[in-house]
């Protein structure tokens, strides 16, 4: 009987492993074909229009710029803003507000919103 329960756990995280391992691949199939995608949008420009920043398929943002201080911590921590995710200082894709986040989520109300 332990043998078959064992076993039987042994094949349900197997299973969970394969799952799993499939999302993974999934997410950075599509990570490579957003920031391929965004090279084929400014590869299209002609080369004085290029910015190197805008936004995939209207919806995505991408930005392969050299980051600053105040990108970064515009993307990051910006305890002003009421935004949650905001566009990437570098690469494709969104970034986490932390100050936001943790004030929504009650972990932390010493951030202000906006002054």
């Amino acid at each position: 009987m332990i043998d078959n329960v064992r076993h039987d756990l042994e094949r349900r995280a197997e299973t969970t492993r394969n799952e799993i391992d499939a999302f993974v691949w999934l997410l950075r199939t599509a990570l490579i074909a957003a920031v391929l995608g965004s090279v084929w949008v400014e590869m299209r420009k002609p080369p004085e229009e290029r910015t190197w920043n805008g936004r995939l398929l209207g919806l995505v943002p991408y930005d392969f710029r050299m980051p600053t201080i105040s990108r970064l911590r515009e993307a990051y921590w910006n305890p002003r803003s009421p935004k949650i995710v905001t566009a990437r200082p570098l690469g494709v894709g969104w970034a986490v507000n932390v100050p936001t986040l943790l004030r929504r989520l009650g972990v932390h109300r010493g951030f202000t919103k906006a002054r």
